[in-house]
């Protein structure tokens, strides 16, 4: 792990969900759910996918239940995370993932202050997170932890940059950054 200090408080801290927070991505797992339960549910898909991600997302999230508690999140961390909000940081959770599974993972480990995700209409990755945060906090303004290519859109927008669990493609484009790794 890389050694970052962390700016002087308050801090505005924002985490990925998927491959982030927890290993698995959620829009997957309830893809993997609804058609398990019933093949034939691979037409609703096409069909939702049709109208959009953000569509397709919400859509899943109403029609299947996930066990946010059955996760696989990652201890270490959540334990840092906990360690910065009583520091005085404030965490924000931002995922691409519907908002309704957002909230639940939120409830579940009850430490962030406020949810952004997805919400049926807007697919809140990428560029669109990195340009949501920025409206919401400023450029420069927060830090964020993510893992994936998509997630450099945003870390191109924030203070200091948190890799987790990441890629050999994330380590080549983020290798003249300064990084916090887990």
């Amino acid at each position: 792990m890389t050694n970052v200090t962390l700016a002087a408080h308050p801090v505005k801290l924002v985490v990925d969900l998927d491959g982030t927070l927890i290993a698995e991505d959620v829009t997957i797992l309830a893809l993997d759910k609804f058609v398990h339960n019933n093949p034939l549910n691979v037409f609703k898909v096409v069909w939702w996918f049709l109208h959009g991600r953000a569509h397709l997302k919400r859509k899943l999230a109403i029609n299947v239940d996930l066990d946010v508690a059955s996760l696989s999140y990652n201890k270490k961390l959540i334990d840092f995370l906990l360690n910065q909000k009583h520091e005085g940081c404030s965490l924000f959770l931002a995922t691409a993932c519907d908002r309704l599974y957002a909230e639940k993972v939120a409830d579940f480990i009850q430490i962030f202050d406020d949810v952004f995700a997805s919400d049926g209409k807007i697919n809140l990755r990428a560029e669109a997170k990195a340009n949501a945060l920025v409206a919401i906090f400023g450029e420069g303004n927060f830090i964020y932890a993510g893992n994936s290519m998509d997630d450099v859109y945003v870390w191109n927008k924030s203070a200091k940059c948190i890799l987790v669990n990441p890629t050999k493609s994330v380590f080549k484009v983020m290798k003249d950054r300064i990084y916090l790794i887990f």
